[in-house]
């Protein structure tokens, strides 16, 4: 196992946060930094999206016309979430580093390992929990040569996380409806609602870990003031539907829609993004647009149809 900084690390330190200048350094052509998984993606494009060499997954196209700056490219994922990267076509992209961000268990920490071992490249494995956004940027700039831009986007990331901490209260019940169908969730705990539940909010799923299925007959069960969704087919059809508009008793049931660009801003993936989410919870629209707008350089004008809906 090497040291940080030549190999793979679980987690780096934030360091010292001064006031630094905003350019970025040259990045060199045609990307040279590989994206294990679509969470790393996601925080690349932010920190320095010209040394992307591709999205483990596309994004759609609305998205990619947010995100102008990044590689168009798919490469497929080192760790699932998208279709298989092997190895030997990893090798051919020939990338100088290796970043992977989320889920630091064992599991994730032997793949870091092995496939370092396989490929010969720095791996770089960062902690992906909510809190530790700041931290992540930090290390991330400083393993791929943009520590300048790392210390910036990690000190106002910290702020965000300051302003959504202080504006906690005790928040409605909620479920998350996630799928096709509404019926697959983010249960208590999970990366998916970690955003919601730690602004107060409570999740009523809670037989489970982790993202999965669920029935009506749960929800009915559990019966939670406000559906969250980031879909908005989602939205559009429980809206219209008894089962999801009306609560034991005859109460009315709220219906959040959240935006999901440039991505969601609750999970989907459960990386950077989050902090749009954040930001919406301490401070509504105007609050997640400016977020969006310094993590990608989003102009203004294009971030004026993202933010939150109550459709009931």
């Amino acid at each position: 196992m090497k040291q940080a900084g030549s190999g793979w690390t679980r987690r780096g330190a934030l360091g010292g946060l001064g006031a630094l200048a905003a350019c970025r350094p040259p990045a060199a052509p045609g990307g040279d930094v590989l994206a294990a998984g679509q969470p790393a993606a996601v925080l690349l494009s932010a920190l320095a999206p010209a040394r992307m060499i591709g999205w483990p997954r596309r994004p759609p196209t609305e998205a990619l016309a947010l995100l102008s700056r990044t590689a168009p490219i798919e490469t497929g994922s080192l760790t699932g979430g998208g279709a298989p990267l092997g190895l030997e076509a990893a090798a051919a992209l020939r990338p100088r580093l290796i970043l992977d961000y989320g889920d630091v268990s064992p599991r994730m920490a032997a793949i870091a390992e092995r496939t370092q071992a396989r490929l010969g490249t720095p791996y770089h494995l960062l902690d992906g929990t909510l809190s530790h956004i700041p931290q992540a940027f930090a290390r991330a700039g400083k393993v791929i040569g943009e520590e300048a831009r790392g210390e910036i986007l990690a000190e106002r990331a910290a702020a965000v996380l300051a302003r959504w901490r202080g504006a906690q209260r005790t928040g409605p019940s909620f479920y998350y409806a996630r799928g096709g169908d509404g019926l697959e969730t983010g249960f208590a705990g999970s990366l998916a609602t970690e955003v919601l539940e730690g602004a107060g909010w409570r999740n009523v799923a809670r037989n489970a870990a982790g993202v999965g299925r669920t029935t009506r007959e749960r929800i009915a069960a559990w019966d939670p003031e406000v559906l969250v969704t980031l879909d908005p087919r989602i939205a559009r059809a429980a809206s219209r539907d008894p089962f999801w508009v009306r609560r034991r008793g005859g109460a009315r049931r709220r219906i959040l829609l959240l935006a999901d660009l440039p991505f969601g801003w609750i999970d989907r993936p459960p990386s950077i993004n989050r902090l749009l989410g954040c930001a919406w919870l301490a401070g509504g629209d105007r609050a997640a647009q400016e977020v969006a707008g310094w993590l990608w350089g989003i102009a203004p004008g294009k971030l004026a149809t993202l933010g939150g809906r109550w459709l009931a």
